[in-house]
Parts: C-alpha cells; sequence; structure tokens
C-alpha cells in the first residue's frame, strides 16, 4: 500500500529576489579592511573625530598601516605618551625608515647617534631636551613639536586570493539588482607597537655607545673556517631561513607608496562607489552560465563521496532512469494496482517457492 502523502510546508519562504552581475576587472586593486579590535559602532571616520591622518601600503611586500589620530585630552597617559613619542622622534630622525614586520624589522638601519646641532629644544647646556618632566610641563608645545605620541598606528599583511581558496566578492544593491566585485585581498588593521620598537633600540643603542666609551677597540684576529655538509632536513631549513630573509630584505628595502584618504561621507567616495561597484550598461552585460550540471555543482561544493565498504562509486542516474523511476511513483497510485499487488506477491512467492525445491532437488 502506497504510504500517505502530506502537504509539503516550505519552513524557510523565498522572500526577494535579485538578479546577479559581476562587474569587469578594476585597473585599481580593493582590499577589504577589518577591524578585528573595533566594535562597528565605533569607526575610523571624520562623524568619529577619528578619521586617518595617513596611510600607506607596499604592494609588492603586501602591506598597509595607517596612522589614526588619538584623544590626549580624555583617557590618555601623557608621561608615557612622552617617553614613547621621544622614541620615536629619536629613531626616525637617526635613521629609521620604519618598524615591525613591514619594514623588515628595520634590517640594516644605521646605529642611532648623538645629533650635535643645537635646536630650539635643547636645554640651555646643549644637551637634547629628553627630560621627560620637563616635556610635560609644556605639554601643549611638546604636542604640537613632535614630542608626544599623539597618533595610533594600524596594520596589517595583504592576503591575497590563492588557487583553490575562496574567493570574496564585495555586493552592492540597486533596486532588485545585486552587483558582485571581486576582493583582490583582505587586510587585518591590528594595532602595531612600532613605539616599542623604537624604545628598545634607542635604549639599545644608548647602552652600546657607554659600553663603546668604556672599553678599549678591539682588535680583529684570523680564525679558521670549517666547512660542513648539511643533510637534506638541514637543508631544508636552511632554505627557509633565506626566504625568510630574502622577505625581510625585501620589506625593508620596498619604500611606502602614500595613499590618499576619502572619507566615507564624502561626494569623492559616492562617486567612486556608484563608478566602481556597479555594472554601467546592464542590458549589454554578458550573460552567465554555468558549465556544471545540478549533480555536479552539488559534488563540487560537499565532501567528497567515500564508501565505507570499498565499492566503486555509483554513476549517477541518467534522465531515461529518472523518468522510470516517477513513472514507477505514478503507477503506485493508481488504484487497481494496489488490489493487484497482494496477488502477485502471493504468485511470486509460490514461484519462488517451487524454484527452491527444484535446487534442492
Amino acid at each position: 500500500m502506497a504510504p500517505a502523502r502530506f502537504p509539503v510546508v516550505d519552513d524557510d519562504p523565498v522572500t526577494a529576489e535579485y538578479d546577479v552581475f559581476i562587474t569587469p576587472d578594476l585597473e585599481e586593486q580593493i582590499y577589504l579592511l577589518q577591524y578585528p579590535n573595533r566594535g562597528y559602532k565605533q569607526p575610523y571616520n571624520e562623524a568619529a573625530f577619528q578619521k586617518p591622518l595617513d596611510m600607506r601600503i607596499k604592494p609588492k611586500a603586501g602591506f598597509i598601516e595607517m596612522d589614526v589620530p588619538m584623544h590626549v585630552w580624555a583617557n590618555f597617559d601623557k608621561k608615557k605618551s612622552v617617553e614613547w613619542g621621544e622614541a620615536m622622534r629619536k629613531a626616525k630622525d637617526d635613521g629609521s625608515s620604519g618598524f615591525g614586520l613591514a619594514a623588515g624589522f628595520d634590517g640594516g638601519a644605521p646605529p642611532l647617534k648623538r645629533s650635535g646641532r643645537a635646536t630650539a629644544d635643547q636645554n640651555e647646556d646643549g644637551s637634547p631636551e629628553a627630560d621627560v618632566e620637563h616635556l610635560l610641563r609644556r605639554f601643549d608645545d611638546a604636542n604640537d613639536k613632535g614630542h608626544v605620541m599623539n597618533k595610533q598606528t594600524l596594520g596589517g599583511q595583504i592576503l591575497k586570493d590563492e588557487a583553490g581558496k575562496p574567493i570574496y566578492m564585495l555586493g552592492a544593491f540597486r533596486g532588485k539588482e545585486l552587483h558582485l566585485t571581486k576582493v583582490d585581498g583582505i587586510v587585518q588593521m591590528r594595532p602595531q607597537f612600532h613605539h616599542i620598537d623604537a624604545l628598545t633600540r634607542v635604549d639599545r643603542a644608548t647602552t652600546r655607545r657607554e659600553r663603546e666609551a668604556a672599553e678599549p677597540p678591539r682588535t680583529t684576529e684570523p680564525r679558521a673556517v670549517h666547512q660542513t655538509i648539511k643533510s637534506t632536513t638541514e637543508g631544508d631549513a636552511s632554505n627557509n631561513q633565506e626566504n625568510a630573509a630574502a622577505f625581510l630584505r625585501a620589506a625593508h628595502e620596498e619604500p611606502w607608496t602614500k595613499m590618499k584618504y576619502h572619507d566615507e561621507d564624502t561626494d569623492a567616495a559616492y562617486a567612486a562607489y556608484h563608478e566602481k561597484l556597479f555594472v554601467a550598461d546592464i542590458e549589454a552585460a554578458p550573460k552567465l552560465k554555468s558549465s556544471m550540471t545540478n549533480e555536479q555543482y552539488l559534488d563540487a561544493i560537499s565532501a567528497p563521496r567515500v564508501d565505507p565498504s570499498g565499492r566503486s562509486k555509483k554513476k549517477p542516474l541518467t534522465k531515461k532512469q529518472m523518468a522510470a523511476i516517477d513513472l514507477a511513483e505514478d503507477e503506485s497510485d493508481v488504484p487497481g494496482a494496489e488490489q493487484a499487488g497482494p496477488a502477485g506477491t502471493a504468485e511470486g512467492q509460490a514461484e519462488a517457492g517451487a524454484e527452491q525445491r527444484d535446487h534442492g532437488a
């Protein structure tokens, strides 16, 4: 007897349909900047008084950094800001091109040297103005002259799309249209501790100068060089170290490329949004045609089919086989077929029993 059929209730109905368009490739690069340490209700924009001051990129090494202002009059440690600001100023004035991984950890930077020029930031006795208490007493002037760390640097490495990895796209709605634009890379913008690197570098340079002044100059003596043959494992580790050193050297040598930041509420931002993220002529846009069947698409997005018994993978049903199954299901619903079912079954059982007796004999 055929099972009773119940009406199917769709618990996830379709509420809207959109025509999907894919924008053509752009000359510009589109990067998605994520801020994992920042809530979405606290954006870096002009409305929140935190519009980025400077933005820069190293396209070959794959790094992006930007500086955002900090409020120096609320929830702000002035003493620490002066200490870190002085360290940043001294390190940059004496040749540091940058800090952190994006600068190759400043490999090959010249050692800090004591400047002998007289400036307005020196005390009356000619020594550099490194007294933090003196700077705190004239905090406003120190802030204007760059002695205070009054901005925070955010940065990250660009993760570009790779073969076999997911492809991310930006979606922009316009009426009943959804326009998709490919994302060239994703960057997680996290706080960079360049001020700590600068402070460490200044302290090490000061210690080195004091040691060199107290010790006599060392004489270089010849030493024997022993050559060894490395195993395969050691060779792989050596190659990894060489690759890492080459990457850091390239990051250090590549200069920063300055970028102009447009706030999200400016006319320039809206113009770029409408020009770059939408298909201009939707009537002339080529139609998207899939080269895969529905079953091939499901296989592509699903886990591979694995039979634990070790048997070969079953071939997908053909259209003729699917039509035969549908026809058999329709015939099972005919009333006459339900009545003839038991008789046919009994006759089949009798024939099977007779066949078994013949084999037994």
